[in-house]
């Protein structure tokens, strides 16, 4: 067995052993303990994409089995690398491997990419045979045999899904995406955005309709669920559009309707577990809120404050604050006129703490809203930004997922059931639907008065 040292009594011995199995690195070091050297050995792993042959280091790398037939069926690459030094081999193998990677990249864009442009060709193809009379028809098809020849395709799988595009027999699944968009146009952008999204991540796994089967639904369902961690909720959202495209998909016959392949499933709502209980939102006390306003002050950032401090006294949302204008505020009262229920359509009453607060507001802002200069994202949304800096704000003082700005609002409700308010009043103020018949369906609301009396009810330690 051949030997090299390198670094003297203190330094590092390493030899290589041909292993009928697998190539094994081992190193040797020297330790000097009360004058005498001892020897230890340590296995290392061999670095990834590499191989030792009879000292020799080659790069290697399995080729996935979806484009073996582009490389003659070989289960990988192996390519000698001409050097016996493990640091030389580190060197050279990247530029190997990215290289082979990028090979497996285009076989599967020729194979199965429906931007290529073989595949687009076909889908012209498919048009002109559409429109053609028999006759014309006819002719079309001995073209077509040409047609497949010239485009030379890598392999039968290849050859046949051009076919199946040229004959209407798949499509591309987002080709009619957009057209399925439109027809939601009374749907919020955000939504939209969101349905546009659900459907190219489905269209990631099935780029072609016929490419979708029940079995490869659970199984990229069980996919979603387990290996990207997505909530139960979040797959069915995104189920809910893959079937509400595909039910389109079936109106316009591009594909079969003798069944719905999402049906039955969506993954089940389940029960809540302890683990979940303790992740729910949850209040935060009088002493945090005041701690968190006092905080966005320390920091420079007042009109941050200003939102923590209107969150406080009044319960509403951060969107109802952020988009308050100052024609919905009175001397003694405000109106929230875009709730996300009826009963968010509500009068709420100034507290006296807060009366201060929404005149310096009104007489700074510059653009008609009570927290003025806040920019609107695409959605219109002026609580984005504002928002993600009070995300921050909490996090730097410890505060975990479970309390977030919406916490402020269940403070609001927990000190005023603690104080002994009617919960219908409360209701009516923080604009929340009453399940009664007679609140609920019959009354017309708690007046001016009984909501003013019951908001004069929150303190804090400040």
């Amino acid at each position: 067995m051949k030997t090299k040292a390198y670094g003297g009594d203190e330094g590092s011995l390493r030899q290589s052993v041909n292993c009928p199995l697998k190539a094994c690195i081992f190193v040797l070091t020297t330790q000097n303990l009360c004058g005498k050297h001892v020897w230890n050995m340590a296995r290392t792993k061999t670095p990834r994409y590499l191989q030792q042959r009879y000292r020799r280091w080659y790069a290697a790398l399995d080729i996935p089995k979806d484009v073996r037939e582009f490389f003659d069926k070989k289960p990988r690459f192996v390519q000698s690398l001409r050097t016996e030094s493990q640091t030389l081999a580190e060197q050279r193998v990247g530029p190997i491997v990215a290289q082979w990677k990028r090979q497996i990249e285009q076989a599967r864009k020729a194979s199965n990419d429906p931007s290529s442009n073989q595949f687009r060709l076909a889908e012209k193809w498919r048009e002109e045979l559409s429109s053609a009379s028999e006759d014309e028809r006819e002719n079309l098809e001995f073209v077509l045999e040409d047609v497949v020849a010239a485009q030379r395709l890598p392999n039968e799988k290849a050859e046949q899904r051009f076919v199946e595009v040229l004959y209407g027999e798949t499509i591309r699944t987002t080709e009619k995406l957009d057209a399925w968009i439109s027809t939601l146009s009374e749907q919020k952008q955000k939504t939209l955005d969101m349905k546009r999204s659900d459907i190219l991540r489905f269209a990631e796994r099935f780029p072609y309709t016929s490419d979708v089967s029940r079995k490869d639904l659970r199984g990229w369902i069980d996919h979603l669920l387990q290996e990207e961690n997505l909530s139960s909720a979040t797959v069915r959202r995104i189920v809910s559009a893959c079937r509400g495209y595909w039910q389109y998909l079936q109106h316009l016959q591009l594909v079969t309707d003798e069944q719905d392949p999402f049906s039955g499933l969506s993954p089940s709502k389940k029960k809540v577990l302890r683990a979940s209980a303790r992740t729910k939102r949850e209040p935060f006390t009088p002493a945090q809120v005041v701690k968190l306003w006092k905080a966005a002050h320390a920091k420079g950032d007042a009109q941050l404050g200003d939102l923590i401090w209107c969150a406080m006294w009044t319960g509403c949302r951060i969107e109802e604050i952020c988009s308050l204008k100052l024609a919905q505020v009175e001397e003694d009262k405000f109106r929230i006129v875009d709730g996300k229920t009826n009963a968010g359509w509500r009068e709420i009453p100034i507290h006296p703490k807060l009366k201060e607060t929404f005149q310096r507001l009104a007489n700074e802002s510059a653009d008609g809203f009570l927290l003025s200069g806040l920019p609107d994202n695409k959605y219109g949304t002026r609580s984005d930004a504002i928002g993600k800096r009070f995300g921050r704000l909490k996090k730097s003082l410890g505060y975990g997922s479970q309390l977030v700005f919406h916490s402020i609002r269940k403070t609001v409700i927990t000190e005023l059931e603690r104080a002994g308010a009617p919960e219908n009043v409360v209701a009516d103020i923080v604009g929340h639907e009453k399940k009664t018949m007679t609140y609920g369906l019959y009354s017309g609301g708690a007046s001016f008065e009984n909501k003013r009396d019951t908001i004069i009810k929150l303190s804090y330690p400040v």
